[in-house]
């Protein structure tokens, strides 16, 4: 079923079945704001402390916002300039633009269809959740070139995920290699450095298993990339002492990469839990087009071009783990 509910002080369109709840905001991003398997009850999404919604302006600081859920990152994470013609040296905003706008929405049936128009580049947005089976949601995205001239772009999905110190990440057969963009106690090295995975041997000498989450006690973080492309177009996340699994599924012909950033998020002031599992696919690599240009790993967008794509989340009981 789907009905309009609220998210604090925010007005919201839910979307349920007997298993799994999901939460949007329309006016805010288009943001999934819960995502809650029913029969564990419990929301794997993080949410921000506090009865009101830290509404952040166009152009804001995105830490600053409400920081939380899943947003959509367009068409970049970190702030940086556009470098195609004729927008050279436009400011794409942090954490890109739509996140920060307001959609439009229309319900239809038990589909939600939610839009947004680009402001500093000529493009529309549009996306379609809906459930694929009881336990499954799924989201239809595309994107399409409002003009003649064709740019490069960075879609990613930006889950902020509550992980357990006895989760695990689950990839592909294939994804063997990572490469870091930053580590914040040195483990992975340098910006760019090449490991193993799932067992990284760090620069002092050390092995780590990436593959589980490092304590909370530790307080570190790090974002890598799986290195090049994505074998298949899936990963999970385990919460064993939950019996429950959350797969997030991509077509990695459009969605070709995969950012994970696991650790403390103290940087996340008032989290209702800082401890944190981002896992972004993500349609060019390393956050920024530019900088993904420049690996050869960047999304382009023709002139009056479609791009489309999907990403679905699945929650499901998980014995095996």
């Amino acid at each position: 079923m789907i009905y309009t509910s609220h998210y604090k002080d925010q007005p919201a369109i839910t979307l349920e079945t007997g298993h799994v709840r999901a939460q949007f905001l329309p006016t805010l991003g288009g943001k999934l704001s819960s995502l809650t398997a029913l029969d564990h009850n419990f929301d794997v999404l993080i949410h921000r402390l506090g009865e009101s919604y830290r509404v952040q302006p166009y152009d804001g600081v995105y830490v600053d916002g409400e920081c939380s859920g899943v947003d959509d990152m367009f068409p970049t994470i970190d702030l940086c300039y556009c470098e195609d013609a004729p927008w050279q040296g436009t400011k794409l905003a942090d954490h890109g633009e739509v996140w920060s706008l307001p959609w439009s929405y229309q319900i239809d049936g038990e589909r939600l269809h939610l839009s947004v128009h680009g402001v500093r580049l000529p493009y529309r947005l549009d996306k379609t959740a809906s459930f694929a089976d009881e336990r499954t949601l799924r989201i239809d995205y595309t994107l399409t070139n409002l003009s003649p001239f064709p740019f490069h772009f960075l879609w990613a999905a930006h889950p902020m995920l509550r992980q357990d110190e006895d989760s695990r990440l689950l990839l592909p057969e294939g994804a063997n290699q990572i490469a870091n963009v930053f580590s914040a106690n040195g483990d992975l090295g340098g910006y760019g450095d090449v490991f193993d995975w799932p067992i990284a041997t760090t620069p002092h000498g050390h092995t780590r298993d990436l593959s589980r989450m490092t304590p909370r006690s530790s307080g570190h973080t790090t974002k890598y990339y799986i290195k090049g492309a994505m074998p298949a177009g899936w990963c999970a996340l385990t919460y064993p002492s939950r019996k429950l699994k959350l797969e997030m599924t991509f077509p990695v012909d459009k969605v070709p990469y995969l950012g994970v950033l696991p650790g403390m998020m103290p940087t996340v002031a008032g989290a209702d839990d800082p401890y944190i599992m981002f896992l972004e696919p993500a349609t060019a690599s390393f956050d920024r087009p530019d900088v993904a240009r420049q690996r050869r790993e960047c999304s382009r967008l023709p002139g009056n071009g479609v791009y489309t794509w999907h990403l679905s989340f699945s929650l499901q009981n998980d014995e095996a783990h």
